[in-house]
């Protein structure tokens, strides 16, 4: 068995040279048993806890995209996602496993005093906080987070913050903080109006463990997913979540039905920390609530969303309307004419 463990070794560049003449000579049977071959040696040749420099292999990913461009297997490219789901995340050092938060998300829309009080709350180290701020360009948010991030937290290593175009809304926001950090083997998202109860966080730390896909929400149904962590092997089983569910409500129902029909991603029981997190967050939505146009604006989408979340479109992956949903459930600032 060939040691493929370096992706720029001359066994690679040869075999690659062997397909690149296949195909000139129209023999795409050959070049594709070549590609077959390689593809499962290599896959055979990985170590039980692969690095990412195991897995990089761009001259064995150019040759089968290559081949299948040409013949149209998929059962090639198949091959290649099944290695990839069979994969461990890469190991968490012990020491990191009983460490800080890797990473605590939090999108804002307005009231930065709360975002605040969420912080105060903090009582467990966060490697990074990551806030989407999409506050309208007139708010004084903006100017409140750069504050926040000058000052620090005693408890936060780093703090990030994205400034969007417009309102991402919250699903495309959650998928920011995401895909920004794919290195944190796990993540809090959480709104900003939520406080944490003392304890909570440390004690839902221990209970993950981020060499598995696991789910774990700090309140109780119907608010779960004001505050939840995941691993990254979870989102990487699920994906992301849906931005279509714009700006808010019904993105947490489409997540929780995919968790429902998905048992490789584990529900951690999180009920040691709902009646502490009730207790402490009786009402939801104070970013809508504190704002009158904000809460009538939302009446729309929330019924548009809604919809969509019932419609068998949704289910079939049916593109059309995209553009037009989007545009119907803008939240702007200013009030709408009469």
């Amino acid at each position: 068995m060939l040691d493929w463990s370096d992706p720029s070794r001359p066994d690679a560049r040869s075999l690659a040279t062997e397909v690149e003449a296949a195909i000139e000579e129209q023999d795409l049977q050959g070049a594709r048993s070549i590609v077959y071959h390689w593809l499962k040696d290599w896959a055979a040749s990985l170590p039980s806890a692969p690095q990412r420099h195991d897995l990089l292999q761009p001259e064995l990913w150019r040759c089968l995209g290559d081949v299948v461009e040409r013949t149209s297997d998929q059962y090639l490219i198949e091959l290649l996602w099944q290695v990839f789901d069979d994969l461990p995340a890469p190991p968490t050092p012990p020491e990191r496993a009983s460490g800080p938060l890797p990473l605590l998300g939090v999108p804002i829309l307005n009231r930065a005093d709360l975002l605040q009080r969420l912080l105060d709350s903090l009582d467990h180290p966060v490697e990074i906080l990551a806030v989407v701020d999409n506050s309208p360009p007139e708010s004084s948010v903006g100017a409140q987070l750069r504050a926040l991030r000058q000052l620090g937290h005693p408890l936060i290593g780093s703090i990030h913050i994205a400034r969007p175009f417009t309102n991402l809304g919250v699903a495309a926001s959650w998928n920011l903080i995401l895909s920004s950090f794919p290195t944190a083997p796990l993540a809090l998202l959480i709104n900003n109006d939520v406080v944490l109860a003392s304890g909570v966080l440390s004690a839902a730390l221990a209970s993950l463990n981020p060499n598995r896909p696991q789910f774990l929400q700090l309140l109780p149904d119907p608010n779960g997913f004001s505050a939840f962590l995941l691993t990254a092997l979870c989102w990487d089983r699920l994906g992301l979540f849906d931005p279509s569910f714009h700006p808010a409500y019904a993105e947490d129902l489409d997540y929780r039905d995919r968790l429902r029909c998905t048992p490789a991603v584990e529900q951690v029981d999180g009920s040691f920390a709902h009646a502490a997190m009730a207790a402490l967050n009786p009402e939801h939505s104070a970013t809508i609530l504190s704002d009158p146009e904000l809460e009538r604006q939302n009446r729309a989408s929330f019924a548009l969303n809604r919809l969509w979340y019932l419609s068998h479109r949704r289910l079939r992956h049916d593109p059309r309307g995209t553009w037009r949903r989007l545009w119907l459930n803008q939240w702007s600032a200013a009030p709408a004419p009469p």
